[in-house]
C-alpha cells in the first residue's frame, strides 16, 4: 500500500505481521490501545477514519466498526484471505433494487413467529438475493457434536450451489428468530451449522435485524461482515448483494477451493 504517512504505514505492517502470526488470524483489542498503536492520543473522527481505510486495505477487517466503538470499548480485528467481496460488485444491482417496492411493504409489517420472519421476510430476501427454490433446502438436518455426543438438529434454511445436498456445495446457512429474540444468543447455533456444513456464510435475522458473519474455520474467529437492519435494509441491500447473493458466494467457494488446491510456495 503507497500514500500513507511512515509512521502510519509501520503501524499497519505491524498488526498485519502480528494477526499473521495467530492462529485465529484475529486479534481482540481496546480501542485506546489501537489508537496508540498509531500514536494518537485523542480519538476523532478524521483518525479514526484514516485507522480503518489503512487497514481495510490490507484486508483486515474491524468489528465493531470504529466509529460506533467507544475509546474504552474492544474492536476485534480479523484478516481475510482471499479480499472480500471475491467478485466485481453487478453494478445493476443498486439501480433495479433502489424502486422495489418490497423495501417499503416490509416497514410496516408485523412479524407474529418466527414462522412469518421466514415466509414473510427471509424468502422474498432470498430471492432477491438471486437464490432459486432448487438451491434452498427448508429444515435441512445438521448432524453435530455437542460435547462427545453426536445429535441431529435442523438449520431453518441451508442454501446449495443447484439441487446438490452435500457440504461441498453449501453457500449459506439462514438462521430465523422470532421478533424482538436477541441474535446475539443465536450466534453459536449458526456457526455450527456452518462449521459441519462447510458453508462460508451465515445469515441470522429476527425480522428487524440482520447480521452476517464469514465462517473460517474451527479454530479461527469467524468475521462479523455486515450489521444491518429492516429499516436500512434498502440501504444496506447493494453491500448485503455483494457479500452473500448466490453469484458472490458461489464465486467465493470457487476462489477458496482454488487457493486450497494451489501448491505451496517452493513446492
Amino acid at each position: 500500500m503507497t500514500g500513507q504517512p511512515t509512521e502510519l504505514q509501520e503501524a499497519i505492517d505491524r498488526i498485519r505481521a502480528a494477526l499473521d502470526a495467530t492462529p485465529k488470524k484475529a486479534r481482540r483489542i481496546l480501542l485506546k490501545t489501537l489508537l496508540k498503536e498509531f500514536g494518537f492520543k485523542v480519538r476523532s473522527p478524521e483518525r479514526l477514519q484514516r485507522i480503518t481505510e489503512g487497514l481495510t486495505a490490507v484486508r483486515i477487517v474491524l468489528s465493531p466498526e470504529l466509529t460506533e466503538c467507544e475509546r474504552d470499548g474492544w474492536v476485534t480485528l480479523s484478516l481475510i484471505e482471499p479480499q472480500l467481496p471475491v467478485a466485481d460488485a453487478d453494478p445493476t444491482v443498486t439501480e433495479d433494487f433502489s424502486q422495489d417496492p418490497w423495501f417499503d411493504e416490509i416497514q410496516s409489517k408485523v412479524f407474529a413467529s418466527e414462522r412469518e420472519v421466514e415466509i414473510r421476510f427471509i424468502l422474498p430476501l432470498l430471492e432477491r438475493l438471486g437464490y432459486r427454490e432448487e438451491d434452498r433446502a427448508d429444515g435441512f438436518p445438521v448432524d453435530i457434536v455437542v460435547g462427545v455426543r453426536k445429535t441431529r438438529a435442523e438449520a431453518d434454511f441451508v442454501l446449495f450451489d443447484g439441487a446438490r445436498r452435500d457440504p461441498g456445495s453449501a453457500l449459506l446457512v439462514v438462521e430465523a428468530k422470532r421478533s424482538g429474540k436477541r441474535l446475539s444468543d443465536a450466534v453459536g447455533q449458526a456457526r455450527s451449522y456452518a462449521m459441519f456444513l462447510s458453508s462460508p456464510y451465515y445469515l441470522l435475522t429476527n425480522g428487524d435485524e440482520l447480521r452476517v458473519y464469514l465462517y473460517r474455520s474451527p479454530i479461527e474467529a469467524d468475521v462479523e461482515l455486515l450489521i444491518t437492519t429492516r429499516a436500512t435494509l434498502r440501504d444496506a441491500f447493494a453491500e448485503l448483494h455483494r457479500l452473500i447473493s448466490r453469484p458472490a458466494t458461489v464465486e467465493y467457494r470457487r476462489v477458496m477451493a482454488a487457493l486450497h488446491d494451489a501448491p505451496a510456495a517452493g513446492a
